[in-house]
């Protein structure tokens, strides 16, 4: 079934994932009791006002991640200034028409056109407000809600028609207006108050009846509407409803902090972008109800802190998400600094870890001068928002990328289905030219599914740092054969990546890697990668296993932006146990290295510089153990 992002949106609110089957009209004439917004604001404490001048909104409130893509194609930025600066001057215009198309895009980029109804550049005027006191901001803030509350009345037409008070739509845009009325209602006259505060009140009905009537699951868009229902339940006691909407707000919030994440940390979307979004859901979660009386679970703290420490533990060395799966490289900064505040205490993260239910590992070795950094992730599931680098990894030397994962461009580009989802997007193997099947064809939303690959162990000691992963013969990608990968820090200098393949027939093989823009020079099968400041020579004791080395065009995306990037492929033929060995090093560092196979296995010396002899052993899987130079070993992969 070919699904576009709309088709997906229908059917993960009309009951086709399993999620919900109902019918969220209100009739418009529903009463609505307004109060004396100025005494009503006094009466709830809003817990967010000593992070306005240090913070951006955008660092305040995450956005989502088709909610940054598109928010960054746009706009291009998170500074408030900037953003405000860019709409005076008409982009919002320049791209949904002078007289603004609220659902032109909805039939073509679903994506842009509920970006736009979100409402998610509008508190940056609100913010530029409560700072400057210039009028101008509220001027044009309620130019555009009025406009929009004006042309998007509440019916039953309407809900039928697009997607303007539905889903996410809607509860962005209760939070979005919620911040604007609170950061602006000093200047706000009394009937702009009451128009918004009756759109707000509408908003409350509609997300009762969308998010509070579902079944609880584990789909970031309902705990976010539960964070929405929480707002609008507390901020605005006077709401005749103000009890349900809070209720219902906790009642949802509860479920998504006890099932939507594994014990670990990892969320079970396997979306690490999505953390800082997810963090402020808990995170306000926490603020209002402890700034208004409420009880809030007692695991929450301890949950956020496990949340903080996962961001911290993960994050690339730039402080982004690492960009795996359909994550945008989010910063951390702001969400920890802000978490830390809350919490009064410390979260330091960790150089490495296995997280075991999520199926990922990081690891890290420290220095100025030699700090490297790896993620591997087997792929513990594939499809929906996860993509298919199978055994895949990622690799960073002193604060600089050098073998990156493609990332993820917005879901309404044909880019997303055609490249970054596909097998030959990451950095994986290719057996018998096999790409996933479900994520490689033109279906937006393939379904999830669990798979059997998996990390099998991460490994420190005082010469070397690995992580090692399978994916088994069973995969049908994989054409009967077992194959295990493992990636290797060697005393904090060089990296071994070895790769190998258990089975009985002959198959074709293709190792593909993916760097970021830079040039490529070869002597013989060995490669030197030049980036700015950056040269890395990636290396083989082994070269006659590979029948070509090939530098291919790929693409990446960075900050929502394609970039044209190389990807190298080494492709082999071989049966029966096979190993495939490749080191990557800084250019200054001399390896000298010497190959020696038997029956048992492969063994490689490595000497740098006339310094201590380094000795890599890799058993093959059926042998008892590895004799060679003189070193043995009963491990599959050893460094000694």
């Amino acid at each position: 079934m070919r699904t576009n992002r709309g088709e997906f949106l229908k059917l993960a609110v009309t009951g086709g994932l399993g999620i919900c089957c109902i019918n969220p009209f209100l009739a418009s004439n529903s009463y609505i009791n307004i109060g004396l917004l100025a005494e009503d604001l006094k009466k709830s404490n809003f817990p967010f006002f000593k992070y306005i001048e240090k913070y951006q909104i955008g660092e305040i409130i995450p956005k989502d991640q088709g909610g940054k893509l598109v928010h960054m194609e746009l706009l291009g930025t998170e500074n408030d200034k900037e953003i405000t600066d860019l709409v005076k001057n008409g982009i919002i215009e320049k791209e949904f028409g002078v007289n603004i198309g609220w659902d032109i895009y909805e039939d073509t980029q679903v994506e842009k056109s509920v970006w736009l109804n979100r409402f998610y550049f509008l508190p940056s005027f609100a913010r530029m407000y409560f700072l400057t006191k210039e009028v101008s901001y509220t001027e044009t803030m309620m130019h555009y809600i009025s406009m929009w509350i004006r042309e998007n009345p509440l019916s039953e037409d309407g809900l039928k028609k697009n997607y303007n008070w539905r889903d996410m739509q809607a509860a962005w845009r209760a939070i979005h207006w919620t911040w604007c009325l609170f950061l602006t209602e000093e200047q706000l006259k009394k009937e702009d108050k009451e128009v918004i505060e009756k759109s707000l009140q509408e908003h409350g009905e509609v997300l009762v009846n969308w998010f509070g009537r579902q079944e609880l699951n584990e789909f970031n868009h309902q705990v976010h509407g539960g964070l929405a229902m929480l707002y609008l339940g507390v901020f605005f006691p006077h709401f005749k409803n103000a009890g349900e909407l809070k209720n219902t707000g906790i009642t949802i919030l509860k479920h998504h902090l006890n099932n939507a994440f594994y014990t670990d940390g990892g969320n079970v979307e396997q979306m690490f972008g999505y953390y800082p979004f997810e963090t402020h859901i808990f995170r306000d979660f926490l603020l209002i109800g402890e700034s208004n009386n409420i009880p809030v679970p007692r695991n929450l703290k301890s949950f956020l802190i496990k949340m903080g420490d996962f961001m911290k533990t993960v994050a690339q060395p730039n402080q982004t998400m690492p960009p795996i799966n359909d994550s945008y490289e989010m910063p951390i900064g702001p969400s920890i600094d802000i978490l830390e505040d809350i919490l009064e205490t410390s979260i330091k993260g960790r150089n490495s870890a296995l997280f075991e239910e999520t199926q990922f590992a990081v690891f890290r070795t420290l220095g100025k001068e030699n700090a490297w950094y790896a993620t591997c992730n087997p792929a513990k599931t594939i499809g929906a928002h996860s993509h298919a680098g199978r055994l895949g990894f990622t690799l960073w030397y002193s604060n600089s990328p050098i073998i990156v994962e493609s990332g993820v461009s917005n879901y309404d580009d044909p880019k997303l289905v055609s490249w970054y989802r596909t097998s030959r997007a990451h950095n994986t193997v290719l057996i018998d030219g096999q790409s996933d099947f479900e994520t490689s064809t033109d279906v937006l939303w393939a379904s999830k599914r669990e798979t059997e690959n998996k990390v099998l162990e991460l490994e420190e000691n005082e010469i070397f740092s690995s992580c090692s992963m399978l994916s088994p013969k069973s995969k049908k990608v994989n054409s009967g054969v077992s194959w295990t990968r493992t990636l290797a820090i060697v005393k904090s200098k060089f990296v071994i990546l070895h790769d190998c393949f258990n089975t009985d027939l002959e198959h074709d093989y293709e190792l593909l890697l993916h760097f970021p823009d830079g040039e490529f020079s070869n002597q013989g099968k060995n490669l030197l990668w030049k980036s700015g400041s950056n040269a890395f020579k990636i290396l083989t004791p082994n070269p006659d296993l590979y029948q070509s080395v090939a530098i291919e065009n790929g693409l990446i995306n960075k900050n929502a932006t394609h970039i044209a990037a190389p990807i190298v492929s080494y492709k082999f033929k071989e049966k029966g146990v096979t190993h495939s060995i490749l080191v990557i090093a800084p250019n200054q560092i001399e390896l000298d290295m010497e190959l020696e196979s038997n029956k048992d296995g492969i063994g490689v010396k490595f000497s740098e510089n006339m310094e201590e002899e380094v000795f890599l052993l890799v058993k093959n899987p059926d042998a008892k153990q590895l004799s060679a130079f003189g070193q043995i070993s009963k491990k599959e992969f050893n460094v000694l």
